[in-house]
């Protein structure tokens, strides 16, 4: 029985280190480019005692990540390569569909991991792939993982686009 257990234990650590380091690969490539925030820096932020209060809801959001990395490019190639790595992502983590935008010649697709809070998600995956004007593909995948409160997000996107909205 132990046997089995372990071997189940193992099992879900590879399957999470799997989807982890997928994404990593494209860092080492020259046609992506790439951008990794750790705890590390995330703890740091959460130091700076000038902050608005305004910024406040944004700082207690970072208090749950763990990490961001955004990963970017212009190569059809690597964008075909992104999409098999983000659909391997979804099927091997288990990822749940949050929602989708289609708009002239952008989409974005945005995935999610709960957690048995219904308020928090342990992974955030966004997909968005751009036809450019000069008929290139540009693709971009950002993932965020830690405790992650969905209703602090909402609020924190609201309040952005609505400054967005007042400024045009």
């Amino acid at each position: 029985m132990k046997k089995v257990i372990y071997l189940f234990a193992f099992l879900f650590i590879s399957n999470v280190a799997f989807s982890q380091s997928m994404f990593d690969s494209l860092e080492d490539l020259d046609e992506v480019s790439a951008v990794v925030v750790t705890k590390d820096a995330f703890e740091l932020l959460q130091k700076f005692p000038d902050a608005k209060s305004d910024d406040m809801e944004v700082f207690n959001v970072i208090k749950g990540l763990n990490e961001l990395k955004v990963f970017s490019t212009e190569d059809e190639g690597v964008a075909s390569k992104m999409d098999g790595m983000v659909n391997s992502a979804i099927k091997r983590s288990n990822l749940t569909q949050l929602m989708r935008v289609k708009e002239k010649d952008s989409k974005v697709k945005i995935y999610v991991k709960s957690t048995k809070n219904k308020d928090l998600v342990s992974e955030v995956l966004m997909y968005v792939k751009n036809k450019e004007k000069n008929n290139k593909s540009k693709a971009t995948v950002i993932t965020l993982t830690g405790n992650i409160d969905v209703n602090k997000l909402s609020k924190i996107a609201h309040k952005y686009s609505d400054k967005k909205d007042s400024d045009k």
